[in-house]
């Protein structure tokens, strides 16, 4: 009788430690997407069209394009961008190209950064390709702050592509 207990829970542990390194990783929800960074905002222009047409005008398509980057993009909506008055027909004509081109860089950090890493407050700030860095209320809160100390919304976090990740904010980050 002891050996068929011994035996029955020896299975039972055999078979509940396999059905654990079966479970997905707590990272698993953030494997690359399908589309890169460039054509998921141009596959949405209801919400980037701004973004893609300042994109394009200061040549920066190719850089959120580069399969072999880590990028995390704050992206702007349209409707972030029409705060500052601006849409896909002005926004190149409003700034010249290299001030454009630090806006949007400043948008950018040179790696993967899932939401937890920031609303977690892992890092009292996370730095950008432009120079300059933002800064997580952490505490759980979807809120970063620019260097202006203007807070912004990440009204969706998490959209996966494959050479980053794209966090939706509702405000332009200025630097």
């Amino acid at each position: 009788m002891k050996i068929k207990v011994a035996l029955s829970v020896f299975i039972v542990a055999i078979m509940g430690t396999s059905g654990l390194s079966m479970a997905e990783p707590n990272n698993a929800r953030f494997k690359p997407g399908d589309k890169n960074i460039a054509e998921i905002a141009t596959s949405d222009p209801n919400n980037f069209s701004t973004l893609v047409a300042a994109l394009v005008c200061t040549d920066l398509v190719g850089a959120v394009s580069n399969p072999y980057d880590e990028l995390t993009v704050f992206a702007p909506t349209n409707a972030a961008f029409a705060v500052l008055n601006l849409d896909a027909s002005n926004i190149c004509n409003e700034f010249d190209t290299a001030t454009l081109t630090t806006i949007l860089l400043y948008h950018v950090t040179g790696e993967r950064r899932p939401s937890p890493s920031i609303i977690n407050g892992f890092d009292k700030s996370v730095d950008m390709l432009a120079g300059g860095s933002i800064y997580p209320d952490g505490g759980g809160s979807l809120t970063i702050r620019d260097n202006g100390d203007n807070p912004v919304q990440i009204t969706t976090p998490d959209v996966l592509a494959s050479n980053g990740i794209i966090h939706v904010v509702d405000h332009v980050l200025l630097p």
